[in-house]
Parts: structure tokens; C-alpha cells; sequence
């Protein structure tokens, strides 16, 4: 008999010889398609006679990290969760006001989600996505809805928990993502990784998805099926992204999305155009020497520098070259693998230190004020159009200090860096900045 807390929504994986309680469904976790496999889980498909264990049966090797499920197993699905219906005025508690195109595009919001419909909120960086949001999410939430603010990477879904807190005090909220290692409670708001969808099925009367075309979600089958079956039958997601992909563009030009823009940030001011600053590629290697004054400058104006790089080692070496010539400055590094990333980045936040060199793991999902962004070696492979674009929108966030600056250091003038600043003078053009 499985033991431990089972809550309406969920799909657990059932061991061979094991048995769950009474209720909900029982399907095989992988079911034979004719001369394939078909995991009943996240929907992945492949051959006979692969991914087989040393006893007998297969296993699904997609989702893996969720824990294995084989041949022998089965999934336990719950029903559909039914929280009690409230007015609306006692889920949310946020006391912002929306800005005419905020309203406009929470309106589309509303609109494409009672019609069933996806849509895609194509908006600038720092544009108040989130906020606009929040109309639709009370809604469900009042007519007694399971919602989630999904995203493919952890720090997005950190930075959102606490604001999501914030604007729904009386809802039951829960964070969930790889490194959040409590299980799934039976709250009505969850904030989480795209990948923790796969615990749910038909579970969710909204679901808003966050940095859409944000690795590893970019181009995954994964964790696009997971969405689509953690959605009850007749609702759509609802996608947040200021650099929508290929895949995403072209459903709206097959108008298999609706799309509601935003060219402007909540503030009211353009976007900063990144400045181009030629290094020979020695130096960015090397010799970080023309970094020194435009980093004085900054913190002699008292404001936080994020600095970011395109591999580790370079990481390492800028780190320690900012410690020698700064030493009066607390500087810290961050990248994927680093145990104490979000303490470090809560650090930064806090004030606690003021030189942060990262890699493109906090290109999104991050809000600093006054934060000035330098990019070093901006024409390196890593730095593909939607990673520069996105890491250009870590500055001018702040409504008391919109005009933070961005500066690229290259030594190649590539295509990636061109298309980043075109697309961002397009977007200020747009919102009505010459």
C-alpha cells in the first residue's frame, strides 16, 4: 500500500507490487504502441528494445528526473482538485495600478483564457508582466481554480514566489522546483519549474508560463507536453516572454496563438541600447583592463554591476582580476553548478555585495535596482540574440531609476550582437521612442 499525503490533481507513480488507495485512475506508465513505447507520464516515445533494465521491462529515459517509471509500473491519477469558491476581492491584495497598455493586455489575458484560447504576452523587459497578470489569476483562483505561475529555470520561479505571496495573502501558496524539496501540499497557487508539471494531470484551471522560450523549455517536446496535460481539458497557457522563438512566432502567424504586445516598460522609459565597446581578443581573454573605469564609475555612483560572462573559466578569472582591482568592493561569482547561487544572488539583491560576475543563468528572472549590466566578450557563442536581449532587460527596471546602463565588449561585431540591438531599438520604436 502506498503511504504519505495524496492530494486531488496529482499523477504518482505506483511501484510493481504496490497498491494506491481507493478513487482516482490507474494506466499503465508505459504502454505499447506497436512496435514503440509510450510513457503515459510526459508523453516521450521510442523504439522496442531500448531502455531496457538488467530484470526485463523498459524505462522511460525523458523524464528520469522525476523519478524512474518502467513497464511494470503504473500511474495514479487524482481527480481534478475543487477549492471552495470566494469573492475576488479576498484573493488578491495587490495595490498597484495597471498602466492603459497593462490594462489592454491584462484584458486579452481574460478574453483568450474564458475562450480557451493560448495566447502569448510578447512584452519588453521589465514591462510588468507579472502585475498583468494578476486579473486573470484572481479570477480563477475565486471560481475555485488550481492555478500555476510555471517557468523553465529555478531563479525565475524564486524571484516570482515571494511577489506572488505577497499579491495573494490569503491563498494557499506553495514553491516547488528541483531544489525545493517539499512535496506538493494540496495548495491552490503553485510557483514551479515546468518540469514539476509532470506530477499533475488535468489538475490546472490556469496555468501562466514564465520566460516561455527560456532554456532547457526551448524546443523541448518534455516540457511542452507537460503543460498541455497538467491543463484541465479546454483551457490554454497562458506564455510571458519578451524574445519569443522561432517555434512560438510561428504559431502566431498560423494564428494558433493570440498575442497581446507591450513595447513599453511600467515606467514609462525606453529600453537601454546596449554600447559597443572593441577589445582585441587577447584582452578579453586576459587583460580585463578596460573594465576598470567603467566599473569605478558605476560604484563610484554607489550602484550594483552585473557583470556577465560566457564560461566558467572566464568567470573564475574576471572574479578574481575584479577582487585585485577593487579591493574594497565585495565581488562574488555565480553560475549553474554553484551550491550557494541563491544565497549569493539574495546577497546582491540585499546589498550585501556590489560586483556580481554570472554567467547566463540570471539573464532573466532577476530585478535589482539601479543595477548596471556589462557584458564581457559578448560576441562568444553563448551569447545567442535572445540571451543578449535578456540580459540588457536586468537594467532600468526600477520606476525611481529607469536609465541603467548596458555595455558590450566584443571583439567580433556578430550577427547575435546586431540583431539584440536592432530588436531593441524596434521594440522602443514601438512603444513610441524615437
Amino acid at each position: 500500500m502506498m503511504t504519505g499525503s495524496f492530494y486531488s490533481g496529482q499523477q504518482l507513480v505506483v511501484p510493481a507490487g504496490e497498491t494506491p488507495p481507493q478513487g482516482g485512475q490507474l494506466v499503465s506508465a508505459v504502454r505499447a504502441q506497436g512496435r514503440q513505447l509510450c510513457c503515459q507520464r510526459c508523453g516521450a516515445i521510442w523504439p522496442r528494445g531500448i531502455q531496457t533494465l538488467p530484470l526485463g521491462g523498459a524505462y522511460c529515459q525523458d523524464c528520469i528526473g522525476l523519478g524512474r517509471v518502467t513497464t511494470r509500473d503504473r500511474l495514479w491519477r487524482l481527480a481534478p482538485p475543487v477549492f471552495p469558491e470566494r469573492p475576488a476581492g479576498q484573493c488578491c491584495a495587490w495595490q498597484g495600478t495597471l498602466t492603459p497598455n497593462q490594462v489592454r493586455a491584462a484584458q486579452a489575458i481574460q478574453h483568450a483564457h474564458t475562450a480557451g484560447r493560448g495566447i502569448l504576452v510578447w512584452a519588453v523587459t521589465g514591462a510588468g508582466k507579472t502585475e498583468m497578470t494578476f486579473p486573470v489569476v484572481t479570477a480563477a483562483l475565486a471560481a475555485g481554480g488550481l492555478v500555476a505561475y510555471a517557468s523553465p529555470r529555478i531563479d525565475v520561479c524564486n524571484e516570482l514566489f515571494p511577489r506572488i505571496q505577497t499579491a495573494f495573502p490569503t491563498i494557499s501558496t506553495g514553491l516547488r522546483h528541483g531544489r525545493e524539496e517539499q512535496p506538493y501540499m494540496g495548495e491552490q497557487l503553485i510557483v514551479c519549474t515546468t518540469h514539476q508539471l509532470l506530477r499533475f494531470y488535468h489538475a490546472f484551471s490556469l496555468i501562466i508560463v514564465d520566460e516561455v522560450d527560456a532554456f532547457p523549455m526551448h524546443n523541448s517536446r518534455l516540457l511542452h507536453a507537460a503543460v498541455a496535460q497538467a491543463l484541465q481539458p479546454g483551457t490554454a497557457p497562458v506564455y510571458l516572454t519578451a524574445t519569443p522563438d522561432a517555434h512560438l512566432r510561428r504559431q502566431l502567424r498560423r494564428g494558433q496563438l493570440a498575442v497581446a504586445y507591450l513595447p513599453r516598460r511600467f515606467h514609462g522609459a525606453p529600453l537601454p541600447v546596449p554600447r559597443l565597446h572593441w577589445c582585441r581578443q587577447h584582452t578579453l581573454t586576459t587583460g580585463f583592463q578596460p573594465l576598470q573605469r567603467l566599473v569605478r564609475c558605476h560604484r563610484s555612483a554607489r550602484r550594483p554591476v552585473m557583470l556577465f560572462v560566457p564560461t566558467v573559466p572566464l568567470l573564475t578569472a574576471l572574479t578574481v582580476w575584479l577582487s585585485s582591482r577593487f579591493p574594497a568592493e565585495t565581488v562574488v561569482s555565480v553560475h549553474a553548478d554553484d551550491p550557494e547561487r541563491v544565497a549569493k544572488v539574495q546577497a546582491f539583491r540585499d546589498g550585501r555585495t556590489t560586483l556580481l560576475v554570472t554567467t547566463t543563468i540570471l539573464e532573466r528572472g532577476v530585478t535589482i535596482p539601479h543595477l548596471q549590466v556589462i557584458v564581457w566578450a559578448a560576441d562568444h557563442e553563448h551569447f545567442q540574440t535572445n540571451a543578449l536581449v535578456q540580459v540588457a532587460g536586468r537594467a532600468g527596471r526600477s520606476a525611481d531609476d529607469p536609465w541603467g546602463r548596458v555595455d558590450f565588449f566584443y571583439h567580433r561585431y556578430t550577427l547575435a550582437i546586431a540583431r539584440a540591438r536592432r530588436e531593441i531599438r524596434q521594440m522602443n520604436r514601438r512603444g513610441g521612442f524615437r
